[in-house]
């Protein structure tokens, strides 16, 4: 454009928003900027932001339309050029010159003072991409001609873009006069100087005194590639020098002419090699500067590592890219799945610093994607690679830029990342090391201010693992803090250490009591059983006894968490140990109250825990003989542990005492529970092997668990008295006696006992333990009674309590009340006014005073309850909430309590949930007796009544539509036929079918029916899936959906099922590859697709169990294969011992987990439990030896069908050899030929079937027990005759079902088309 634009004088100055308005596309967002040349502002378009500069048109004559092919000419050469950032549109209108480009929110000049600052390495990084793109540029023959920071964008993750290429700009600009330079360069008004000094140039003289000359009189050229060389190099001197620019204008005039020297300040930057190539690049000669790509060759493995060029690079070109754009779950995932290889190719043998800073660029990228995350997987992953780099990185790096993203993660909703980024937060600051000084209140100013609000997070699982980690945060801060003032073990430590200590202690400890006094138990058994130890050395003796043992104590109030109860004695000895003596005088009772716990577990806890204090000295010789003695009953506990714990308590305290301590005071206490004396009472397995017999089991849990214990001590005391007054040749008082007989609940008690082994030595032993039983038993009692477990005993109330009930089956219609629920009514009306009476307050405020009872009766005696079941009385009105409801005459408000609004979502949500129940069990029984049960008394007398012959292929498949007298056939001619029973039954000549389909390619294999039995569903070879409607009143089917199948990679459907369960309606079909494919009809996509394995063969045939969503597929390699639809999972899979084809599969007609096969050759049927995986039946009709693997009889079974019969279920079974077959499953010897062949000859052959066991395997075996000669002589006539077809099958039977009219019909179909009806 040249000088000309500099001499124009806009007539009228608008915002740059004024000329965004004639552009519906875009939003105004923002403006950046406003210069005389150029108006910048940021606006919103379909893509995103974006820059859009401004050029305001005050002249029409300008040139701009070559700028325009210019900037276009630049964006089709760069577009490969992967760190360049061309204006990608570019409008002209009579107003203005738009320039439109993608927005990046920082520039380098930016980044530089941005926290955290760049590292060294980093600067190398972002130099090496300058150059990396100057070099793009220039190969490509475009030169950018306005290098500085604010031309140079860096993303977040440190990817440079070259952008705003100044073509438009002029190339040469006057010496001595910087009006030019001022228009088109100095637009940030830093009056900083990039320009090559070569494109200043001198005027003539007489043109050097008008203040704007003339453009033509101005040198014109081309930008090369020595000029951006120049101004690169003065943009990486303002980088690594932090911000300080090397030149401005008068400087580099300076430059130009000699008189100033640019080297003092380069020399400022530490790094030898980066100063001599900075110098290089702004010689003042431009023959003197090299190309960007011969510095990239130079400076390889000088100031740019390898990995710059062979790695980095390109890998961060793969993030940068943006066809197609990555998002930054996709990132994480990748990084997830590389960090290792990133981390072994950046850390090499020697550890070189410079390598390890490497990983900051990684740091970098990782934490770049953590805003976009939109997946919990993604996060934590995220996470786990921060941990891994935190590993190899500087204190710095980990403190500055790993750690604040870490916080972010705490914050995040889902409770599962924010547990996780505690857990991370701890490992990241575990491995920091070499700290800084001004590090030192990295804990009070930042973590632990942070973690605040934790330990009253909403979810259990956050505040455990809070409760989990905060030990070791406490010690790691502890270490920030000495390392940061180099404070040693044995020196004093200053007052500064201990101010800052002290303001540690109370974070921590605001934390730790929060978590102490958790309404989780959980959190609270976490935190102490997750190094409480270390705690208390943070904390020191006092605040330990004040904060975590005061607070421990607690524990053992907890009646309801035996949990928690033993945690406390797990752990208490550790905290007692470092308190030391400020807690000797509570020891002794807390043991105590252990030892009686009405949990045996925690018994045994305490008992062990009181070894550890003998152990640790802990325990002053007055309070352990007081323990010993305490504890010597349990030497014949009836709990194992507790004995063994006991004599380790005993054994503790003998090593610890002189001999004649353990004579005096100890044997003395053990020797009642001893077999013999003893010496070595330090040796716990010889204190064990001479104890005497413990408390039986049976005797202690009663005695423990009767509610008359006193009572019962009480008489064994008696009892003993009497037996020793008896020995001494006295006679006792009879008061035991009377006792016993006033006392039928005693007497019952000891019966009970003496029944169960009570003797008198297992009655001394009672005595013995009577006083730890009394304890047990009230703790027991009072558990019962308070805590028991969710449970309320309504019964042992005073109050008349009303107990209701619901119908979970919601009425359909209000049924009248006869007198006497009426008067029922009223009298628990009087009743429930009494009752109210007695109550409190709260009580009368929850269900209403009694004023309120008579109305509110009333009313909902002519009003159905509202919440759909049936009271005997209504619960009263509460005025803490109301609600609204219309009646017969006007609205009347009601209020409630919250308990009653509550009560009726419940049952509600109950009511639905049953009658979804019930919907499932009325479909599953459907599903199960499918086909139906034939009526009672019903017998096959194999009476042809129809002979169906339209088909002109195979009828492959028979279905019969339920609730109705029809069934559909499909076969291998491509036709489907709708054919009703009722019509076969008068004296119809002609049977014809009643709707018929042919639209559909290729032989049909499979059919079913579908949407609540509305429609057929069929498949075909072809590859089509086709759902056909049923209409009554048409002759035609019409097509409601249809869907092909990719026959190149799954083959043809072999057969197809459907599965309504009631919250799902799937088509579901397996092709002759190995694809299971879903089809949910309600969607136009496949719902879900699943692989069985090929090398198990092709599937051949499959059948569905609607009521356990379970699918089994048979191969032609004799697999049986079932599949879980719920999961999409196999879960079982028996292989046929021969390997031969699996011809047809059918359910078992009463055992849910059988299947039943039919195998190739011999007319094998197998029976198969997908249980255990095992045979239960084989039935054989052939001649061959059952289950016999050398001669076979070439005959198959290829027709199925079951039926629930009044002789149990039984199997029709049809085939090669014509003949349908009755087998009777449960009695084998009532089978029989039902309906013979069309070649059989009547009387010709009589069978009978034998059952046997055959290699482990019930085999029914059918055995021709009469044959006579099949000659025939000219006078006899043929079986049937010419002018009827035959009543037998002359093709294969390829298909069987039933079908029900007045009476129940059985079909059968074969392979040459033919269809018969028989009764």
């Amino acid at each position: 454009m040249g000088n000309q634009l500099v001499g124009i004088a806009p007539s009228e100055i608008f915002p740059v928003e004024h000329y965004l308005t004639d552009h519906s596309q875009l939003q105004f967002d923002a403006s950046l900027g406003s210069t005389r040349f150029f108006k910048v502002a940021r606006a919103k378009s379909q893509e995103g932001m974006i820059v859009v500069k401004v050029f305001a048109l005050h002249d029409p004559m300008l040139p701009l339309v070559k700028h325009r092919v210019h900037i276009e000419e630049i964006k089709s050469k760069l577009q490969s050029a992967v760190n360049c950032l061309c204006f990608q549109k570019v409008i002209m209108t009579d107003k203005a010159v738009f320039l439109m480009r993608e927005y990046v929110k920082y520039s380098l000049y930016d980044r530089i003072s941005t926290r955290p600052f760049l590292t060294m390495i980093e600067k190398k990084f972002i130099a090496f991409q300058i150059l990396f793109a100057l070099r793009q540029c220039h190969t490509l023959g475009v030169c950018h001609g306005d290098i500085k920071l604010e031309n140079i964008m860096i993303t977040s993750w440190n990817w440079v873009l070259l952008t705003d290429i100044a073509s438009y700009k002029p190339t040469y600009l006057p010496d001595d006069n910087p009006a030019d330079y001022s228009f088109f360069f100095d637009t940030s008004r830093r009056r900083l100087c990039y320009i090559a000094p070569e494109r200043f140039v001198k005027t003539s003289a007489e043109l050097s005194n008008q203040l704007l000359p003339s453009e033509d009189h101005v040198k014109k050229g081309e930008l090369t590639p020595a000029m951006d060389i120049f101004s690169t190099g003065c943009a990486l001197a303002e980088m690594f020098t932090d911000g300080r620019p090397p030149f401005d204008l008068s400087q580099l005039l300076a430059y130009r002419n000699g008189e100033y020297d640019p080297n003092p300040h380069i020399d400022t930057i530490e790094d030898k090699e980066i100063r001599d190539l900075i110098k290089s690049m702004i010689q003042l000669n431009p023959a003197d500067r090299c190309s960007a790509e011969l510095y990239l060759d130079e400076e390889k493995n000088k100031i740019f590592p390898d990995y710059f060029y062979s790695f980095l690079q390109p890998y961060l070109q793969m993030f940068s890219a943006t066809n197609p754009i990555i998002s930054p779950d996709e990132k994480i995932d990748r990084l997830k799945s590389d960090i290792n290889g990133i981390i072994n190719m950046l850390l090499p043998s020697n550890d070189s610093e410079e390598c390890t800073d490497g990983l900051v660029l990684i740091v970098q990228l990782v934490t770049s994607c953590i805003r976009g995350l939109h997946l919990s997987t993604t996060k934590i992953q995220a996470l786990d690679v921060l941990l891994e780099l935190s590993t190899y990185c500087s204190a710095e790096t980990v403190l500055d830029r790993i750690v604040p993203y870490i916080f972010h993660m705490i914050q995040d909703v889902s409770p599962g990342v924010r547990k996780s980024a505690l857990h991370g937060l701890n490992n990241t600051l575990s491995t920091v090391k070499n700290l800084k000084p001004s590090d030192a209140n990295t804990f009070p100013e930042y973590i632990f201010p942070g973690l605040i609000n934790v330990a009253h997070d909403d979810a259990v699982i956050v505040r455990t693992t809070f409760a989990q980690i905060i030990s070791q945060l406490a010690q790691t801060g502890l270490r920030f803090l000495k390392c940061c003032q180099n404070v040693q073990e044995d020196e004093p430590t200053s007052s500064a250490f201990e101010t800052e200590l002290a303001t540690l202690h109370e974070m921590v400890q605001q934390s730790v009591s929060s978590l102490l006094t958790d309404s989780h138990n959980i959190v609270k058994q976490t935190l102490v059983n997750s190094n409480i130890i270390e705690l208390c050395e943070f904390f020191g003796t006092q605040r330990a006894n004040d904060v975590i043992l005061s607070h421990m104590v607690t524990f053992l109030n907890d009646k309801t968490d035996k949990h928690l109860r033993a945690s406390f004695f797990d752990n208490f000895v550790n905290v007692a140990a470092f308190v030391d003596q400020q807690c000797s005088p509570i020891l002794c009772p807390l043991l105590q109250q252990g030892f009686t716990d009405s949990e045996e577990f925690v018994a045994k806890k305490a008992l062990n825990a009181m070894s550890h204090l003998i152990e640790k000295r802990l325990l002053q010789k007055t309070a352990l003989y007081q323990l010993i003695r305490d504890i010597s009953c349990f030497l014949i506990h009836p709990n194992l542990w507790i004995r063994q714990a006991t004599v380790g308590c005993f054994s503790a305290t003998a090593r610890m005492l002189d001999d004649v301590d353990v004579q005096c005071k100890i044997l003395p206490v053990m020797k009642p529970y001893l077999k013999h004396s003893i010496i070595l009472v330090d040796r716990e397995e010889l204190v064990m092997n001479t104890l005497k017999d413990p408390l039986p089991r049976n005797i202690y849990d009663t005695v423990v668990k009767c509610s008359i214990v006193e009572t019962l001590v009480d008489i064994l005391g008696e009892r003993k008295k009497a037996r020793t007054i008896a020995n001494t040749g006295h006679i006792p008082l009879t008061s035991v006696t009377q006792s016993m007989h006033q006392n039928s609940a005693l007497r019952n008690l000891i019966r009970k006992l003496e029944s169960e082994g009570m003797t008198e030595i297992v009655e001394d032993q009672l005595l013995t333990l009577s006083k730890h039983i009394l304890k047990v038993h009230k703790q027991l009692a009072f558990d019962n009674k308070y805590n028991s477990k969710g449970k309320i005993n309504i019964g042992d109330t005073k109050l008349n309590v009303h107990c209701y009930s619901i119908a979970l089956a919601r009425s359909q219609h209000s049924k009248l009340q006869d007198p006497m629920t009426l008067g029922n009514r009223r009298r628990g009306i009087d009743d429930h006014h009494q009752s109210v009476s007695n109550m409190n307050d709260e009580w009368k405020c929850m269900f209403g005073s009694p004023e309120l009872s008579s109305s509110k009766q009333m009313h909902s005696s002519r009003n159905p309850s509202p919440i759909g079941g049936s009271y005997t009385s209504d619960v009263q009105p509460s005025p803490s909430h109301s609600i609204e409801g219309p009646t017969d005459m006007s609205y009347i408000h009601y209020r409630y309590a919250p308990c009653k609004l509550e009560l009726r979502k419940l049952i509600s949500h109950r009511q639905e949930c049953h009658e979804m129940t019930m919907r499932r069990h009325e479909w599953a029984e459907q599903e199960v007796w499918k086909p139906r049960l034939p009526p009672p008394g019903w017998r096959l007398r194999s009476q042809l009544v129809a002979h169906l012959h339209e088909h002109k292929s195979g009828v492959n498949r028979l279905v019969t539509i339920p609730n109705t007298s029809l069934f559909a056939s499909c076969s291998s001619d491509s036709y489907v036929r709708i054919w009703d029973c009722v019509k076969m039954e008068g004296k119809n000549i002609a049977n014809r079918s009643k709707q018929v389909y042919n639209h559909q390619n290729g032989a049909l294999y499979g059919m079913t029916t579908c949407r609540n039995n509305q429609s057929l569903a069929t498949v075909s070879h072809s590859g089509s899936v086709v759902v056909l409607n049923l209409e009554s009143n048409s002759t035609k089917l019409n097509v409601i959906q249809m869907k092909q199948l990719d026959l190149q990679e799954d083959g043809c459907a072999v057969d197809i099922s459907y599965l309504d369960s009631g919250s799902q309606m799937v088509l579901v079909y397996a092709t002759v590859y190995g694809s299971i494919i879903g089809w949910d009809l309600r969607a136009p996509k496949l719902a879900w697709k699943v692989n069985n394995d090929i090398k198990q063969g092709i599937i051949t045939a499959m059948c569905l169990d609607t009521r356990q969503s379970c699918l089994t597929l048979g191969t032609s390699s004799g697999y049986h294969t079932c599949w879980d639809l719920r999961f999409r999972l196999p879960i079982a899979t028996i292989a046929h011992s021969k390997a031969v084809r699996v011809r047809r599969l059918i359910k078992h007609p009463s055992e849910p987990s059988w299947v039943i096969s039919a195998m190739q050759d011999n007319n094998e049927v197998t029976v198969w439990n997908l249980e255990s995986g095992s045979k239960q039946q084989t039935l054989w009709a052939s001649s061959a030896p059952p289950l016999s693997n050398s001669q076979t009889n070439n005959h198959s079974v290829c027709a199925l069908y079951t039926m629930n019969t009044d002789h149990g279920p039984e199997l029709l079974t049809g085939g090669t050899d014509q003949r349908v077959r009755k087998w009777n499953l449960r009695s084998p010897s009532d089978s029989y030929i039902a309906i013979p062949a069309a070649s059989d000859v009547m009387g010709h052959s009589l069978y009978c079937y034998e059952c046997r066991l055959v290699d482990g395997t019930n085999v029914v075996q059918e055995v021709c027990t009469k044959s006579t000669s099949t000659v025939m002589t000219g006078d006899e006539e043929p079986p049937c005759a010419t002018d009827q077809p035959a009543p037998g099958h002359v093709g294969s039977i390829l298909d069987i079902t039933s079908c029900m009219a007045s009476q129940c019909f059985l079909v059968t179909a074969s392979c040459d088309g033919i269809i018969k009806v028989w009764k």
